[in-house]
């Protein structure tokens, strides 16, 4: 398991330990803030153009399971919608991977254009936006036709993907270079996961200065030959756990597309590599300074309130939410608070005033403000008081 991922496991286990409540101390615990505020008006996209991850995808006539098939899509099939989306989700398992989401109304592209909904796991957002703008359908499905003929388990493959890219793509712009970006990447994060190449790495018997070098982002990928192999092929190494693995590099895509992509995409490119290369946790633990966390906090803020139809949406919103948590609740071994003595941490009381000063108006400085007080007002103490509000606010983030 990634180091990520099991980083969020700890996490959510630290801050949901207190869910329990008491129902006469609830009785006089004051209520979250309320929800964000919402983006300021900008354009609803024209149209969103979505990829199918899986073949003979169903298009039903109803938003549901039990709706019936009106046709079946191709992996790599391109599907328009316009935004409308299900207001129920459901569970299901694709290509090993556990979702819950909801229909989207969508119609093929094909000339016969059926209507319908389809599944939100098996769609991949490759733009949205107005029709005079839309990328080159032909040249992405040559890309998603190429792709389809590649074994995401073999190695050789993620290098025949991005040789195919480079003879392609070299000179794409905007909205073009986006959808590629986001089609080659996840092809290459699909590798990842089934691939299994992480067992050119958990035998092999590492020296002490590798481990050192892969965390601090100096490791030279050619030492040795599958390590040269893995690089040439799209990937790099990560540490966690004790243990050594390969990733996407995201460091080669960034360098292949922020200069060619949309504003956006170029920005949260370079702050995804920027965020990858000076890693906040390791262990459990904030591993730099509070002020950086909140800076990323502020970021993904003003970032989402500015292209909240960002093609990757989900996940700059869940970068907001982690990196305000964050500095807000700290992490299961940099919490915000003594464990013994429950009082505050000089160096969160410190980050919540910087906060206020810097970043005046923002969502982020008024949830610290609210947090800061309720603290303030119980002397400074996790009380029950206040672990039952962060309970309730953090919840209610994830609603």
């Amino acid at each position: 398991m990634k180091f990520i991922q099991l980083f969020t496991l700890i996490l959510l286990t630290s801050f949901f330990f207190a869910c329990k409540q008491d129902t006469k101390q609830a009785a006089t615990t004051p209520p979250p803030p309320a929800p964000e505020a919402a983006p300021p008006a900008s354009p609803k996209p024209e149209v969103y153009l979505f990829a199918t991850t899986v073949d003979k995808l169903n298009l039903r006539d109803q938003p549901n399971k039990t709706g019936k098939v009106v046709t079946q899509i191709a992996e790599g099939a391109f599907l328009e919608g316009t935004g409308e989306v299900s207001a129920n989700k459901e569970d299901a398992e694709l290509r090993g991977i556990s979702y819950t989401e909801p229909y989207f109304k969508v119609t093929s592209t094909t000339p016969e254009q059926h209507n319908g909904w389809a599944y939100g796991g098996a769609l991949q957002r490759v733009y949205a936006g107005s029709r005079t703008t839309s990328p080159d359908l032909g040249k992405l499905t040559q890309l998603t036709s190429f792709l389809k003929t590649l074994n995401a388990k073999k190695l050789d493959s993620g290098k025949k993907a991005w040789d195919y890219v480079t003879a392609n793509f070299s000179d794409s712009k905007g909205t073009l270079a986006d959808a590629a970006f986001i089609l080659l990447e996840g092809f290459l994060s699909r590798m990842e996961r089934e691939g299994e190449f992480y067992k050119m790495t958990e035998n092999f018997k590492w020296a002490d200065a590798d481990y050192e070098a892969i965390s601090d982002e100096k490791f030279d990928m050619n030492k040795y030959p599958h390590t040269k192999s893995l690089a040439q092929n799209g990937f790099r190494l990560e540490t966690g756990e004790g243990m050594i693995f390969p990733i996407v590099d995201w460091a080669k895509l960034t360098g292949f597309f922020a200069q060619k992509a949309t504003p956006p995409m170029k920005m949260y490119l370079e702050q995804e590599l920027l965020e990858q290369k000076e890693k906040a946790w390791d262990d459990g633990g904030v591993i730099i300074g509070l002020d950086k966390v909140a800076e990323r906090a502020f970021f993904w803020e003003k970032f989402n309130r500015e292209h909240p139809y960002f093609l990757r949406s989900e996940q700059t919103l869940e970068s907001q939410r982690w990196t305000k948590i964050t500095v807000i609740n700290g992490s299961d071994n940099t919490p915000s608070y003594d464990y013994e003595t429950k009082v505050v941490n000089e160096d969160y009381k410190k980050v919540w005033t910087d906060i206020l000063q810097k970043y005046p108006g923002t969502q982020l400085a008024k949830d610290v403000k609210t947090i800061s007080d309720l603290y303030a007002s119980e002397g400074w103490k996790r009380t029950k008081k206040v672990e039952d509000f962060i309970t309730q606010y953090i919840d209610g983030m994830y609603k």
